[in-house]
């Protein structure tokens, strides 16, 4: 399943999403495409979203974890993060801040470095 989310976009570009995928909401196309086209859809959001200031969001289904990919384009006041495997969009405001210092000062070995070492560091509890 792939889904292109479009915002603020020439209705041009809208047209052609129509094309390969099946609007079902404002600026919501959703479909199943070949890796070939899904990249060319892409290219052709990027090129037309940029001479305005559209906004755009593609996403599809992928093996693992989490099971899908994510990629945007355009987005202000927030960012794509990778949160330990899940990407997210996190609007950049005093919270995230907060929550991006709090990650990135995790120590060495993750935030259950500490749980291991009370038990040993072998999964078992201390007698």
């Amino acid at each position: 399943m792939d889904v292109m989310i479009l915002e603020s976009v020439p209705v041009v570009l809208r047209g052609e999403m129509s094309r390969w995928l099946t609007p079902v909401g404002s600026g919501v196309h959703v479909g199943h495409v070949s890796t070939l086209v899904r990249d060319e859809l892409w290219a052709l959001a990027l090129a037309l979203a940029k001479a305005g200031d559209g906004r755009v969001i593609q996403i599809w289904h992928c093996r693992g974890e989490p099971g899908y990919h994510i990629r945007v384009h355009g987005l202000e006041g927030a960012s794509l993060v990778d949160l330990e495997g899940l990407p997210m969009i996190a609007v950049q405001d005093a919270a995230w801040r907060q929550a991006m210092h709090r990650f990135s000062s995790a120590p060495e070995g993750g935030m259950l470095a500490d749980v291991s070492e009370d038990f040993g560091g072998s999964g078992r509890a201390k007698p």
